[in-house]
């Protein structure tokens, strides 16, 4: 059965750690439609300074079953900008990230482009993947309301 899990690593200067958690829904979406599939996908949202100089990367471990995603994403810009800019940023971030990174493996039962667009369909209801005008209009009722 399809497994998807996340962790974070990062200082409380940004909202990633915040962020990340607003991706329940989404895994548990997916772990419901995708049962037949026996994988787990791990993601860890690393938020770093940019002199850390770390990259992000993916690695199949086979013998866990596992697929780690490890995405860096950049303090030095994230803390700079509003909680609905981060998400705007995250989403887009991690949604071409695992887009381009799991159509590598060979993963059974699994159509990857299927999975890609459920993903890019369940992140939009949970308010991922704005527009960045949608992005702007959130940024003015988040200040706002």
């Amino acid at each position: 059965m399809m497994i998807l899990g996340r962790s974070t690593d990062t200082s409380g200067l940004t909202k990633v750690a915040n962020l990340s958690d607003e991706l329940q829904s989404v895994f548990d979406k997916a772990e419901s439609k995708y049962k037949i599939v026996d994988i787990e996908l791990f993601f860890v949202f690393r938020c770093l300074p940019e002199e850390y100089e770390r990259r992000s990367t993916v690695r199949h471990v086979k013998k866990e079953n596992v697929i780690y995603f490890d995405l860096v994403v950049s303090e030095d810009r994230y803390k700079a900008l509003s909680k609905s800019k981060q998400r705007y940023a995250l989403s887009h971030e991690f949604y071409a990230f695992m887009s381009e990174k799991i159509q590598k493996y060979k993963i059974e039962h699994l159509n990857a482009k299927q999975f890609i667009a459920d993903m890019g369909m369940w992140l939009r209801e949970i308010g991922w993947l704005q527009t960045e005008e949608q992005a702007e209009i959130s940024e003015f009722e988040e200040k706002y309301n």
